[in-house]
């Protein structure tokens, strides 16, 4: 079974499971008021029917904005909701106390205020994420290097008046990068959602460079098209845009870095996946001509490094794809997010045989219009051929 599928199941059981359950423990005696409850409940189960059957068939980015305004109703009338009955669940099999529903309710009332914050302001409350990593024979030429990595765009998905992409190249050109890295899913499927964003992209500036690799949405796969040529064209077109803004395409390719006599490359690979869908991503070609250096390589889906990439002589892969599920609370060091259940490598810095992987969760957002509890991330890596401490 798809996965879409799937989550369209598990959306409209929630949907009955909460309504069901709140239905009984409310106990609405008034007809009108019964009625509707339950045509409410018919109208998200319905809605969620017609995201599921329309979106693949849209034919131009816009309506990934007005999915997600639909999308956060939905979380804003059913999550507390489903909060407030986890929460007073443990009372109903013992004696209820008079304090029991005002708990449950202040509990709701916080998980929907958190929702509502993390999907209006909290979509572009950058956090950045400074990680040191520290890289054995890194020549002394690129000591302190900084990259600043951005993933997982998502441009279709913003309405035209978003602050947050301008927002979020103020931030970046503040950090001084030396190389910017743009790993993936810039778009939800179409080359067009980069033009109205096209200024502000292109104002972003970094010493050594600006490079691209592509990610799963980008290839146009969950859509349908008029015919194969066209699919093809609109990512012909994609990679012009994002040249346009001034980003090297890097389509497992490599492109060296020269300073003071001393080479590093960057390299990236094009979008790698399980099926069902095609899989574009050639680390081997990627990689062709950099024997005995340093390599930086960007990759979209952290799961090519675990399957393949840790085969080869990568010190440093930087990826996304994950979102962090958009979702999950960190306190100091101890971070979770329910993405972890799903990726033994969603959000972080990971080491395995000799090779790192860092992966972050992204400034964008697909679906759910913003981020609940973890901020989005702007990513500033500083190689060092230090140990670290």
């Amino acid at each position: 079974m798809k996965t879409g599928t799937l989550i369209l199941l598990a959306g409209i059981l929630f949907i009955l499971l909460v309504d069901v359950a709140f239905y009984l423990v409310a106990r609405p005696h008034r007809r009108w008021v019964k009625r509707l409850y339950w045509g409410v409940s018919c109208l998200f189960a319905l809605g969620l029917l017609g995201y599921h059957a329309l979106m693949p068939r849209l034919t131009g980015g816009e309506m990934y904005f007005w999915a997600g305004k639909g999308i956060l109703l939905l979380l804003l009338y059913y999550v507390p909701r489903g909060v407030y009955l986890a929460a007073i669940a443990p009372f109903l099999f013992f004696r209820r106390r008079r304090w029991t529903g005002r708990v449950a309710t202040i509990v709701a009332l916080l998980s929907f205020l958190a929702i509502l914050h993390g999907t209006t302001l909290g979509r572009y409350q950058y956090r950045v994420e400074e990680v040191k990593v520290a890289i054995p024979g890194l020549p002394a030429a690129f000591e302190g290097l900084r990259v600043v990595q951005l993933t997982d765009l998502h441009l279709g998905s913003l309405g035209r008046g978003y602050p947050g992409i301008r927002l979020l190249v103020e931030k970046v050109n503040a950090l001084r990068p030396d190389v910017v890295a743009l790993t993936g899913d810039i778009v939800n499927n179409f080359a067009t959602e980069i033009l109205p964003w096209s200024d502000d992209l292109r104002a972003i500036s970094a010493r050594h460079g600006k490079f691209a690799v592509t990610g799963n949405h980008d290839y146009g796969d969950y859509t349908c098209w008029p015919s194969p040529g066209a699919k093809e064209a609109n990512l012909r077109d994609l990679f012009r845009n994002v040249e346009a803004c001034g980003f090297r395409m890097l389509n497992n390719a490599s492109h060296p870095l020269a300073i003071g006599g001393d080479t590093l490359y960057i390299c990236g690979v094009e979008n790698w996946r399980k099926s069902p869908l095609p899989s574009h991503g050639d680390v081997t070609g990627a990689l062709r001509g950099t024997n005995g250096h340093v390599v930086v390589l960007l990759s979209h889906d952290p799961v090519y490094w675990r399957e393949e990439i840790t085969r080869h002589p990568v010190a440093l892969t930087l990826s996304g794809h994950t979102h962090a599920m958009q979702m999950g609370f960190q306190a100091g060091r101890y971070r979770w997010s329910p993405a972890k259940y799903f990726f033994p490598e969603y959000n972080g810095l990971y080491a395995r045989d000799g090779r790192q992987l860092y992966v972050s969760r992204g400034v964008g957002y697909l679906g759910i219009p913003g981020r609940v509890g973890l901020r989005p991330e702007i990513t500033v890596i500083q190689l060092t051929n230090s140990p670290a401490s």
